[in-house]
């Protein structure tokens, strides 16, 4: 996790003003799955992320940002009919390590309130394709989330998001984050 924080922050050192446009912001939020993911994973779970934002000094109101994150989206553990009628028992947890970069953008002059959207790719972990008859499974995919938040105080602020990837994988996220630097 270490180095992947040094490579977020390396266009920022190279820019010479990491102390003044640099913040890392720490998410804790509620993992709510949807769709085909809230069939297989039975339920809501938890998650964080770690992101590092860079304002950019030429447009105020936009930042670029690196996110890197955990979400727990529940388990599942019954059975379940294959087309030929035989019982297939699935016993799995479903979680996900969301990668992505993107764009924010602050509207009004405050900068408190805020939209943005990220793309990159993520670690999913679970019974995938329940019909192949195989256990839990790792697969890397590309993921696109859109989300926006609202600055309570400057360090304390309250978040949602929404994330899509590949096999009907979506999922919603709702929680707090917490400003250092910036």
């Amino acid at each position: 996790m270490r180095r992947l924080l040094f490579l977020l922050l390396i266009p920022c050192i190279m820019a010479g003003k990491t102390h003044a446009q640099v913040s890392l912001e720490i998410e804790g939020h509620r993992s709510v799955a949807l769709e085909e993911l809230d069939i297989l994973a039975d339920g809501t779970g938890f998650g964080g992320s770690v992101a590092v934002t860079y304002s950019l000094e030429n447009l105020e109101s936009l930042d670029l940002v690196a996110r890197a994150g955990f979400n727990h989206y529940g388990s599942k553990v019954e059975d379940v009919f294959d087309v030929d009628g035989n019982l297939i028992p699935i016993d799995s947890a479903y979680q996900g390590i969301p990668i992505s970069g993107g764009v924010r953008f602050y509207y009004g002059e405050s900068r408190k309130y805020y939209v943005e959207g990220l793309l990159g790719v993520e670690i999913k972990r679970g019974d995938i394709d329940v019909f192949d008859l195989e256990d839990e499974t790792t697969a890397i995919d590309p993921v696109g989330s859109i989300g926006g938040g609202i600055w309570v105080t400057h360090r304390f602020g309250v978040v949602a998001s929404f994330g899509v990837s590949n096999d009907l994988w979506r999922y919603a996220n709702l929680g707090v984050s917490f400003r250092l630097g910036g």
